[in-house]
């Protein structure tokens, strides 16, 4: 690798500003392993994951660890487009270990499927990224209030457990 690339990764991350001062953070840290991946890699290891072939639970926690937009979008484009409905709800199951809160948009699309499945793991994701916090209360309040209402009884369970455990970390603070 040449040594000369790290200087335009760090401008695409947003490392190095326009008047050359220098930043870091471990998200930008992950962006650059990314690009250094490859996000068309990353993108097919979602695709092998959702086929179930050998190596595929490391793939995951692979993903998990780095959180990579590229292979969320590969999860969403997969819940999209697959005429397969277990390759619809695999990449669900996936994008909840694998998500940072810009996937909260995309919650709402899985809370209205007709498949309990990828509603359970829509909700699943909400409870994941508080659990690490990797979103805040009030990113999700508006999808907890929506999902207390749920047809489901799972998803209405589920976020009335939300909202107790973070009715309980208000009291903590």
């Amino acid at each position: 690798m040449d040594l000369n690339d790290w200087v335009n990764i760090a401008k695409e991350v947003g490392a190095i500003g326009e008047n050359g001062d220098e930043c870091s953070s471990s998200t930008m840290a992950r962006e650059a392993i990314e690009i250094l991946l490859g996000k068309d890699n990353l993108k097919e290891a979602v695709r092998y994951y959702v086929a179930h072939k050998p190596g595929s639970e490391l793939l995951r926690s692979l993903l998990w660890q780095l959180y990579p937009y590229s292979a969320m979008e590969e999860c969403y484009r997969i819940f999209n487009e697959s005429s397969n409905l277990d390759e619809k709800i695999d990449a669900i199951e996936l994008l909840r270990v694998v998500a940072d809160k810009r996937v909260l948009k995309w919650v709402p699309d899985f809370l209205e499927h007709e498949n309990t499945g990828i509603q359970n793991w829509g909700i699943g994701i909400v409870d994941q990224l508080l659990f690490s916090h990797l979103c805040d209360d009030e990113d999700v309040i508006e999808i907890l209030d929506k999902a207390r209402n749920h047809s489901s009884q799972y998803v209405r369970e589920k976020a009335e457990l939300i909202y107790l455990t973070l009715e309980d970390l208000e009291e903590v603070d």
